[in-house]
């Protein structure tokens, strides 16, 4: 496994396995605590998720690297997100009347990820108002993380692209054809 992508793509793998372990035994908040301890710890992860956006959209404007690289940072904190985001929902769900049928881990999980990806089934939905509030907040925040990506992403594809052309253009007839044995 010596390509860069593929390393890639194994330490992308682990962090998001690593980070499913760690919300599978992290304790739930709002289960034992008040909702207003639930809702304090959630403000709190929203400042600390919104340091490490602003953090790695401008370590990528600075950056040099390859795609691969910013694209393997984005899915970090995309994960951590889905983590943070299913625990607030889990423990919001232990509160009498804020979400139906949202019951378990993969319940919050499941939630987070249709929302995510504007899927809503419906089957597990919000009812109350802090609930909805969050998910409100979440749909905000998954639109700005739609941006970043596409602020980080798209200009590296067309510096590669602009540089693959650049090569294309000098290539200028048959008979330059690098690949073409000398003699």
């Amino acid at each position: 496994m010596r390509s860069p992508t593929a390393r890639m793509l194994v330490r992308s793998a682990l962090t998001v396995i690593g980070l499913l372990a760690l919300y599978a035994v992290i304790p739930v908040p709002g289960q034992r605590e008040p909702l207003w301890f639930t809702v304090l710890m959630a403000l709190v992860g929203l400042i600390i998720l919104a340091w490490a956006f602003i953090s790695l959209a401008q370590r990528a404007q600075r950056s040099t690297q390859d795609t691969a690289i910013r694209l393997e940072a984005l899915v970090a904190v995309l994960y951590a997100f889905v983590v943070f985001l299913s625990l607030i929902y889990l423990g919001l769900a232990s509160q009498p009347g804020q979400f139906d049928e949202l019951h378990t881990r993969v319940d919050a999980l499941y939630f987070t990820m249709s929302t995510i990806a504007t899927v809503g089934f419906g089957d597990v939905h919000a009812t109350g108002q802090v609930s909805r509030v969050v998910v409100t907040i979440q749909i905000f925040l998954d639109l700005i993380f739609v941006g970043l990506v596409a602020r980080i992403i798209l200009p590296s594809l067309a510096r590669q692209r602009a540089q693959k052309r650049e090569q294309e253009s000098t290539w200028t007839s048959p008979d330059d054809d690098p690949l073409d044995p000398p003699g």
